[in-house]
Formats: C-alpha cells, sequence, structure tokens
C-alpha cells in the first residue's frame, strides 16, 4: 500500500508525550491530505489521506481515504483503506475498507465490510 509518504506498508511511530491534538471540528469538510506527528481527531468530514501516530474518528466524524497511523480509534464511519498498527472499532463503527494491521478489536456492534490482514 502507498503511503503519503512513499513508505509501504509502514506505520508511523507512536506520538511523543507532549505532542499536541489537532481536531477537525463536526463542522469542518476537509478535501486533501493531512499528516501530523501528533494525534489526530475527527469529527467532521474528510475526503483525502490522514497520516499520524494516533487518530481518532469521532462518532460525528467520516473519513473518505487512506488513513495510516500507529493507533487508529474508530466510532464513526471510514472508507477506502487502513494501514495501522493497533485498530480498535467502536459498537459505533462503520468500515467499509481493507484493513491493514497488527492487532485490531471489533467491539460488538461495529460494521465492517472490506479484507482484514494481519501483519506481523
Amino acid at each position: 500500500m502507498k503511503t503519503l509518504n512513499g513508505d509501504l506498508d509502514r506505520w508511523p511511530d507512536p506520538a511523543s508525550s507532549n505532542a499536541r491534538r489537532s481536531v477537525f471540528a463536526q463542522d469542518l469538510v476537509v478535501e486533501g491530505d493531512a499528516t501530523s506527528s501528533g494525534p489526530i481527531e475527527v469529527q467532521g468530514n474528510v475526503i483525502g489521506s490522514l497520516r499520524a501516530p494516533e487518530i481518532t474518528v469521532a462518532g460525528s466524524g467520516r473519513v473518505g481515504g487512506s488513513i495510516v497511523a500507529h493507533d487508529l480509534v474508530v466510532l464513526g464511519a471510514v472508507s477506502g483503506t487502513v494501514l495501522a498498527r493497533n485498530v480498535q472499532l467502536a459498537p459505533s463503527a462503520v468500515v467499509q475498507a481493507d484493513v491493514i494491521h497488527e492487532r485490531i478489536a471489533i467491539e460488538t456492534g461495529a460494521e465492517l465490510e472490506g479484507r482484514l490482514q494481519r501483519k506481523a
């Protein structure tokens, strides 16, 4: 899988303890790619690619594109591709994506349509 920085099949390092969180507010629509060295929380709508150590897609959040993260938590909707070391799908998650992961937790009620591939 080709990522934003041209890396193949590689997730970012964990966020440092002093990294600042970026929030894409609920009324925000972003068309394009975003990369951060700190955590990202998506409450709005992103059409494009995200790359960060930690990404949380809130219940109101939507991502249409690719996600590359060390840790990914989905409460909202994701469609596209996911490359994340640790993936957690909450009961409210709706994911239509191929997911490459090392560890994944799918809670009861989460919807997942796509291929899962474990990367050791």
